[in-house]
């Protein structure tokens, strides 16, 4: 059976930590969890220090930022799969061990991809999201019609593709994902992979427009043509004017 590695970068994440590590402890398979904490003072390395889960790694460190983060737990993982979850969010452990099977049983497949159930701040599942099927294209003009928490990789793969970029600030996620998607074989699963807590505090909910801005610039550098830049920046325009009416965005429910 093949191995799993899961990467949380955190800071100042006691509120929901327990929850998400007592998640990633209820996985049935082999795994590595590597928790990556930028210097927290909350409380947060109490918890980690009283955890007694053999499959737990973590560190506590000033850190340059998220990307930086996820890049220190990608230098320690050990697993054939890697996925990484946020401090707020929490697997489904069922899932994950499906997208393992997927994994296992076609060998070509070095992404898989899933839904995503958004949580209110107090834990309940407020929406279902399933994404439409895989589309280098689709992905490309639209970003995140795929939930990035949902992915798992090979390892082999991002060793190829290479790490995180850190000059994007709220946008290195879909940077990585890009280059970890493009010409290669993806697969989407239709289970939820991970619970996504929205609250105030979090980063989508403060910094999403900063988010769409740097996707935009990211989005712009894979563009060939002129007539690609306009369709980038038309579509970008248009989600801005547009979904802020129809669905609440960036919140991802009404309340």
């Amino acid at each position: 059976m093949l191995t799993l590695t899961v990467v949380t970068p955190i800071f100042e994440a006691a509120a929901w930590l327990d929850e998400m590590l007592d998640s990633v402890a209820s996985l049935r398979v082999a795994h590595q969890h590597v928790v990556v904490d930028g210097g927290s003072t909350d409380g947060t390395v109490d918890i980690l220090r009283a955890r007694m889960d053999p499959a737990l790694e973590w560190l506590s460190e000033p850190d340059r930022g998220q990307a930086h983060a996820v890049n220190k737990g990608l230098r320690r993982a050990t697993g054939d799969i890697v996925c990484w979850i946020n401090g707020d969010d929490l697997v489904v452990p069922e899932a994950i061990e499906r997208a393992l099977e997927h994994f296992a049983a076609d060998p070509d497949t070095q992404v898989v991809y899933g839904g995503l159930d958004f949580m209110d701040s107090d834990g309940r599942v407020r929406r279902e999201y399933r994404p439409a099927a895989w589309s280098f294209r689709r992905y490309l003009l639209l970003g995140d019609y795929i939930p990035t928490p949902t992915i798992l990789f090979r390892r082999t793969r991002f060793e190829a593709v290479g790490w995180l970029d850190e000059r994007w600030a709220d946008a290195s996620d879909y940077d990585f994902y890009l280059r970890l998607m493009h010409a290669t074989k993806v697969g989407r699963l239709p289970d939820a992979h991970v619970r996504f807590r929205y609250h105030p505090a979090s980063k989508t909910g403060r910094r999403a427009h900063v988010q769409q801005d740097e996707a935009l610039k990211i989005r712009l550098a894979w563009a060939k043509t002129r007539r690609q830049r306009a369709v980038m920046i038309g579509f970008d325009r248009l989600k801005r004017a547009v979904l802020p009416h129809l669905t609440g965005w960036p919140a991802p429910f009404r309340e």
